[in-house]
């Protein structure tokens, strides 16, 4: 799935969680840290041209899902569930990834290595994974931003505040004047 989709996913599910707007944004921004993983692609670019290995994809596993929630427990008050919310955000990643990220030709499975960069041990791909711009991720987006916008009626809050709380506030304005 995509960034967006992924932070869509976590926003939800940190409203779902607690309705502290700090612990809310560290477990959305949790939910789409495992594509820091994408910063590393000119690392596995130079690999790939020494024929090494690709090392740079260990945020979407067990070791990143333990790094969110440190960093979650670290910024928020409520250490614990903050954590807990990042940690599974992480993994719900990972599982939508599992789903919906085949590459963009016939037979491009994605692979999540869980235990990356410290073992291959645990590697799970799945046959099944529908392509990265398939219509499932399309329509879960759609689904994601129905409820970003019933959220911002009925809360007065949305995910636009994870990047401005003037830009939220007009945001929501807007969203209760049509609604």
């Amino acid at each position: 799935m995509n960034p967006i989709t992924h932070l869509l996913i976590g926003w939800e599910l940190g409203s779902l969680l607690t309705s502290s707007p700090r612990e809310r944004a560290a477990i959305a921004w949790a939910s789409v840290a495992a594509d820091a993983d994408g910063l590393g692609a000119l690392v596995d670019m130079g690999n790939r041209l020494l024929g090494r290995p690709e090392t740079s994809w260990f945020f979407h596993g067990l070791f990143g899902a333990l790094l969110a929630a440190g960093v979650a427990a670290a910024v928020c008050r409520r250490r614990a569930l903050a954590a807990a919310g990042a940690f599974v955000a992480v993994h719900v990643h990972l599982l939508c990834d599992l789903l919906g990220s085949r590459g963009p030709t016939p037979g491009d499975i994605w692979p999540l290595r869980y235990l990356a960069p410290f073992s291959d041990a645990l590697t799970i791909s799945w046959q099944g994974q529908w392509p990265l711009n398939g219509w499932p991720n399309v329509l879960i987006t759609l689904i994601l931003l129905a409820l970003v916008f019933v959220q911002a009626a009925r809360k007065g809050v949305s995910p636009v505040s994870l990047f401005s709380r003037r830009a939220d506030v007009a945001f929501v304005t807007a969203v209760r004047r049509r609604i």
